[in-house]
């Protein structure tokens, strides 16, 4: 009867507010519970991977404590590591490869109800973002071209820029050709009639999507990216 009672009331909670809420995993079902586990490859060489933990869906607010014997485990290939709490309901591990072609392995063991051990995905491959401008390229009147190597042509990209001196702007890329351009104007600036220079940082994903077991929460993700960052000034 706990489990139900808890998973309901959890529930309940998602739906009233924006405030962060926690629940005991003791008190949840496997079934109950939605995993969003994201691997990350940098330029380091090394690896870390996130799981956060929901009751309510992908989107809810209240987040599940690892507790009663619950953990989370995390493999690389051929190493394993238990992933310890970040903060409520988030759970980290890091390892020393960013292969391609890496496979990584979350699993969900619980003290008294169903293991959820197969949620599985693989890393993509590492890549180097080309030269950037050092000059200082117009947000206005010049587009800027951003390159990388080497191009894959088949997992995902995606962009984001951010700055002092502009609003964050994410970008979707079709494919993943090695070069993707950022069309004057399309930059907007936050100082009004008054735009201003600055640093200007292009954060770079390629990603591949896995998949996650069928005991958990059907709105469950993983996903694996490396993920590269560059820095340039811009003038308005």
């Amino acid at each position: 009867m706990k489990f139900g009672f808890f998973a309901l009331s959890a529930l309940a909670l998602a739906a009233t507010g924006c405030s962060k809420e926690t629940v005991s995993s003791a008190n949840i079902r496997t079934k109950g519970i939605a995993a969003t586990i994201v691997v990350t490859g940098s330029a380091s060489g090394s690896s870390e991977v996130e799981a956060t933990l929901r009751v309510g869906g992908d989107e809810s607010n209240t987040y599940v404590m690892l507790e009663g014997g619950d953990k989370l485990v995390a493999k690389a290939a051929e190493e394993t590591k238990d992933m310890h709490a970040e903060s409520e309901g988030v759970y980290l591990a890091q390892f020393a490869t960013n292969a391609q072609d890496t496979p990584f392995t979350v699993s969900l063991l619980r003290g008294e109800d169903e293991d959820a051990p197969d949620n599985t995905v693989s890393l993509p491959a590492p890549f180097t973002i080309g030269a950037l401008p050092t000059t200082s390229p117009s947000r206005a009147s010049d587009d800027l071209t951003v390159t990388w190597d080497p191009a894959t042509g088949g997992d995902s990209m995606r962009m984001e820029v951010k700055g002092d001196c502009i609003f964050s702007k994410k970008f979707s890329i079709p494919g993943d050709s090695g070069s993707f351009v950022i069309a004057k104007g399309q930059l907007d600036s936050t100082g009004g009639s008054e735009p201003k220079a600055c640093d200007l940082t292009i954060t770079l994903w390629r990603t591949r999507k896995g998949t996650t077991d069928i005991g958990l929460d059907r709105e469950s993700s993983i996903e694996a990216s490396q993920r590269r960052t560059a820095t340039f000034t811009s003038a308005p």
